[in-house]
């Protein structure tokens, strides 16, 4: 009897422990909103995940659009060191903004991604080190396009295929970007210069940039100037979508701005 009673015992045990390692790190895979709408925080997360690895894309507050943080690695870890990362259970991200390095630890309560984020400022402002906490609950599934309607990553009338041209490339002018700002762009052959404020009397922020274009690919180089209060830098890859519609592809050191027209 007390054979049988430790054979059930350690049956048990193996049910439940199968159970609790059941955790797939595919479970963090999709696209996460804050729960709180009116959140200053992190509004966003996109989380793609495949065997071991997973890829974090998050957005932040920002006025007029939320700011986008980019894309990095996260780290995976497993709830002991026998364990599958496969089966992780935490997922950790450290984004670094230039004046800040923000860490991500995510974790799955049922269908609710938990989230704390330690921020420490490395600029020398003196502001504290602090811990926020966010609950996001996974967005649908996309549907299927209904007819007459745009499939996802269509090109739209006017705009040019990934990889192809203008006929006519002339992007000198006045530009507007999501983030606010008013852009003044120069195009000489295959440099682009611009200068970028968001209020020309009393501007929070205001940078310059220069560019090389590569077929429809713009890589540059920006930095945020005097004019303005703000002094960041980094690195931008633009997309040439037509003459009058730029979109960013990559974006390095808090830059806000996504998308320009005019």
């Amino acid at each position: 009897m007390r054979l049988l009673c430790s054979c059930l015992a350690a049956l048990l045990l193996l049910l439940i422990t199968a159970t609790c390692s059941s955790a797939s790190i595919d479970q963090f895979a999709g696209s996460w909103n804050n729960v709180d709408p009116n959140t200053s925080g992190i509004t966003k997360i996109e989380i793609a995940a495949s065997g071991t690895s997973a890829q974090v894309h998050v957005w932040g507050r920002c006025h007029p659009s939320d700011c986008d943080w980019g894309t990095v690695k996260a780290q995976a870890f497993a709830s002991s060191v026998s364990s599958d990362l496969a089966g992780a259970d935490t997922l950790i991200a450290v984004f670094d903004s230039g004046f800040s390095e923000t860490t991500l630890v995510m974790e799955l309560s049922g269908n609710t991604l938990i989230v704390d984020s330690y921020d420490r400022f490395t600029d020398g402002s003196g502001r504290s080190n602090y811990l926020a906490n966010y609950k996001f609950q996974k967005a649908p599934a996309q549907s299927e396009p209904t007819p007459g309607g745009t499939a996802p990553g269509a090109v739209i009338p006017g705009e040019t295929v990934p990889g192809s041209v203008p006929s006519v490339l002339d992007l000198t002018g006045v530009w507007n970007c999501d983030d606010g700002g008013i852009y003044y762009v120069r195009q000489l052959g295959t440099i682009v210069w611009w200068f970028g404020e968001n209020d020309p009397n009393y501007p929070g922020w205001s940078n310059v940039m220069r560019g090389s274009i590569s077929g429809s690919t713009i890589n540059a180089d920006w930095t945020d100037v005097p004019k303005g209060s703000v002094m960041q830098y980094g690195n931008l890859v633009l997309q040439i979508k037509s003459n009058n519609r730029l979109v960013a592809v990559s974006k390095t050191g808090g830059f806000s701005g996504s998308v320009w027209t005019r």
